[in-house]
Formats: structure tokens, C-alpha cells, sequence
């Protein structure tokens, strides 16, 4: 996908309006760093460093934005710290949002979503391991899904036409 395209595909999926004013710096800012064409030879990393970037921005203001944080993420818990908010089965309150709705349902040419899941959830837990002496408040939490949701976001699902 080209810049605009990418763009688009990345308020689509995260329902983060473009126009929302640090997406529009963000993505001015970029906008030559991402790719121009949808020519898979001339992907560089530039343009790879460009997407994550996006991507960051894009899952920043999904979390932080609390209507859509609460709509995206239904059910899970922002205000525990990190090693209680991902417990048992809250965890896939921020797995199965993501995979469903960035890599999508039944498509054949895109990651397989159990495989993608089994990536973000080994994320997860790395970043949760709250020992020696880690900070893992609230904050934290949030920091923790929005690197799932960059993750997820800044992949090839997202890039690939």
C-alpha cells in the first residue's frame, strides 16, 4: 500500500479518525518516509521505520482516547496494574480486537490470526514479567497494549495489499 492508503487502512481498522490532530502531524511529518508507491521491491526500511511509527501513533490515541479505548478494547480493565489486568482470560479482551480487527476474518491471504495471537500474547507476557523491582502500575498497563496494537498494526497485514 502507498502512504495514503496505509493511512487510511490504519484509521480504518483502529476506528482513530485521520483527521484526529496528532495522527495529521504525525502522518505530515512521515508522509515522504512512507512508502509512495505500491511496488513491493521499493518497500525500504525507511518506510518500514515510517509504518511503526504510524502505528505507534495510531494505537497512542486508540488507548489514550477513552471512548474509543472502551469500544475497542470492550470489557478490559485500564485502570489495574499490568501483571493483573492480563490475567487468565482478560488478556484476549485486548487479543481478540486486535487480530480480529486489524488482521481480519476468514481472509486467505493474511496471517494466520492464531499464530499472530500466540506472537502478541508472548509479547505480552515478556513485557508483563514485573520483576525486579519493574514499575507495572495502570500506566504501564496501557503502555503494554499499545505495543500489542503496534505490533499488530505495523505488520505486513497492514502494508500488504
Amino acid at each position: 500500500r502507498n502512504f495514503a492508503e496505509i493511512n487510511a487502512s490504519m484509521s480504518t481498522v483502529t476506528g482513530v479518525p485521520m483527521n484526529n490532530t496528532a495522527i495529521k502531524q504525525t502522518f505530515e511529518k512521515l508522509k515522504q518516509q512512507l512508502p509512495s508507491v505500491t511496488n513491493m521491491d521499493s518497500f525500504l526500511a525507511s518506510n518500514q521505520m515510517a509504518v511503526t511509527q504510524m502505528a505507534i501513533k495510531y494505537c497512542d490515541q486508540l488507548v489514550e482516547t477513552q471512548n474509543l479505548r472502551n469500544s475497542y478494547f470492550s470489557g478490559f480493565n485500564f485502570n489495574q496494574s499490568a501483571s493483573s489486568a492480563f490475567s487468565g482470560p482478560n488478556r484476549d479482551l485486548v487479543l481478540t480486537p486486535l487480530t480480529s480487527k486489524i488482521l481480519g476474518v476468514g481472509l486467505n491471504d493474511q496471517p494466520n490470526n492464531t499464530d499472530v495471537t500466540a506472537e502478541l500474547d508472548n509479547l505480552i507476557t515478556r513485557l508483563t514479567d514485573c520483576s525486579g523491582g519493574k514499575v507495572c502500575d495502570a500506566n504501564y498497563t496501557k503502555t503494554v497494549v499499545k505495543a500489542a496494537c503496534a505490533g499488530a498494526l505495523g505488520s505486513a497485514a497492514i502494508t500488504m495489499q
